[in-house]
């Protein structure tokens, strides 16, 4: 047999839940512009009901609140998590080959690599009308400065950027390192709740937050469960519960001193196969060979390649292709200064005079002696630096109006076989375009996974986000539905005070 308080304890459950239900909305409608906030429903079923004492009937006995469930959808999760380790390593590296395709294509810029060539061509052009002129002369020297000095700073200028990348593997290790620590700690709050009955949705919220944070940094594997996270990077567990493996970076001897990026437990390489911090390490280290990355040290080695090419073909009259030879003369070296000397080199390294560079030819061999110039330490030699007589445009020794090197010199850089790619335009020309080439295509994938992230967001909002207008409508459906639950509180007990009358009448 039913209780004679049934009906009040129906209604008074029906209150209950439509207060939760109240409350719930208004949480969700004060959170409407929480970042990471994911809606809450409540879920309510109907109480078990009973029996009715001597009859074949049953009656229920009201509504209770089961759970307070949070709205997110795994699968969406799962798939923005991955793009957006993506879309991170992109716009990394969409960033950083921008910087340094505006500092080498500066084709048209006054100081630009064009137009300092340019300069230097035309003045040995002068140089073959007036070879005995100080002024032509000096101009020669000037602009053969220029494209050192323009080489060098286009140098020194990748290397700070390389230098920025080492700095930033750090920074974004750092990061992760925070990332994870902040999730284990609330894997271990998340738990505590739970073990106490409590609801954990705000904190496994904050928990999704963070990962959609770190999968910017570096790819991941995330497995949810109900109580915690477990994260891997490269098969390798960063989370583990409320267990945190730390990164580290250390310093790398066979590269540069670079970071190297390991696990702080173990020692072990870490595995790195998207967001920032492969782009970061793509651009650092990345040299183009073997179908790898072209990043900072691919660029270097061109200019370098360059450099090295330029100043032995100058010098020497020695050509990169010497299957094909289309001027009769030789290099600088072979020509004489307004003095009468011969064997003078225009270009050296590190400002080293040519007797320096002709006795390291002498004891090491051509090939051996223009390895050690590079784009960052390529100089006028010591003598033509010094004085403009030191120019040898002269084929002959005391012909101080004799330009035939001169002639032989603009030949040379007209000639396709001086560089395998070409004349010396025709070479630095082709790593320009690599290198638009490059960028156009992280800058196509960039803006193709950010479009994929931004709808898989759009995606997300649509499940978890809060719709105020929705949730409105549920707020007056609660509303309702309290306000009868308390008119039926109100009946019973009037049918109770009734009741309660007539017993003590009798």
């Amino acid at each position: 047999m039913n209780s004679t308080f049934t009906g009040i304890n129906i209604a008074s459950r029906g209150l209950y839940a439509s207060q939760a239900g109240l409350s719930v909305t208004t949480d969700n409608v004060s959170n409407a512009n929480t970042d990471g906030y994911s809606r809450q429903t409540v879920t309510q079923t109907a109480v078990t009901p009973a029996a009715v004492y001597s009859s074949n009937a049953v009656l229920g006995n009201g509504v209770e609140v089961t759970a307070i469930d949070q709205e997110r959808d795994a699968f969406l999760d799962q798939r923005y998590w991955k793009e957006n380790s993506r879309l991170g390593e992109w716009e990394t590296k969409t960033n950083t080959l921008t910087e340094i395709e505006e500092l080498m294509n500066n084709t048209t810029n006054s100081t630009g690599f064009s137009t300092i060539f340019d300069d230097f061509y035309s003045a040995l052009e002068t140089l073959t009308t007036n070879p005995s002129d100080s002024a032509t002369r000096s101009e020669v020297q000037e602009y053969g400065a220029a494209i050192c000095q323009y080489l060098n700073e286009t140098s020194s200028r990748l290397t700070e950027i390389q230098a920025d990348l080492n700095a930033s593997v750090k920074t974004t290790v750092d990061e992760i390192n925070s990332y994870a620590e902040q999730i284990a700690d609330l894997n271990q709050r998340i738990n505590s709740v739970l073990a106490t009955g409590g609801n954990a949705n705000t904190l496994k919220d904050q928990c999704a937050l963070l990962v959609d944070s770190l999968t910017e940094l570096t790819a991941c594997d995330v497995t949810v469960t109900d109580d915690s996270l477990t994260i891997q990077i490269g098969g390798s567990t960063l989370v583990d519960g409320e267990r945190c493996n730390r990164l580290t970076v250390v310093a790398d001897s066979s590269n540069s001193d670079y970071y190297a990026v390991q696990w702080e437990a173990t020692g072990s390489a870490a595995t790195i196969t998207g967001g920032a911090l492969k782009a970061e390490l793509d651009l650092r280290d990345g040299d183009g060979t073997d179908a790898g990355y072209k990043g900072i040290n691919y660029y270097t080695d061109q200019l370098d390649t360059f450099a090295q090419t330029f100043a032995k073909a100058f010098n020497e009259g020695v050509l990169a292709d010497t299957s094909v030879t289309t001027y009769e003369s030789a290099g600088h070296a072979d020509g004489y200064t307004a003095d009468g000397a011969t064997g003078v080199r225009f270009f050296t390294y590190d400002d080293i005079a040519s007797d320096e560079l002709a006795a390291d030819i002498a004891a090491s061999g051509l090939d051996a002696a223009y390895a050690n110039v590079t784009a960052a330490n390529i100089s006028l030699s010591a003598e033509v630096a010094a004085d403009v007589d030191n120019i040898a445009a002269s084929s002959s020794a005391d012909e101080t109006e004799n330009s035939g090197v001169a002639s032989s010199l603009i030949d040379m850089l007209e000639d396709a076989a001086m560089f395998s790619k070409g004349t010396p335009g025709d070479f630095y020309n082709a790593i320009i375009s690599t290198l638009a080439t490059d960028s156009s295509a992280a800058e196509r994938r960039s803006e193709s996974y950010s479009s994929i992230v931004d709808q898989l967001s759009d995606r997300r909002a649509s499940v978890s986000g809060v719709d105020t207008n929705e949730e409105t409508a549920y707020m007056t459906q609660y509303q309702a539905a309290y306000e009868a639950s308390a008119q039926m509180v109100s009946v019973w007990s009037d049918v109770l005070a009734v009741t309660i009358n007539m017993t003590n009448n009798d």
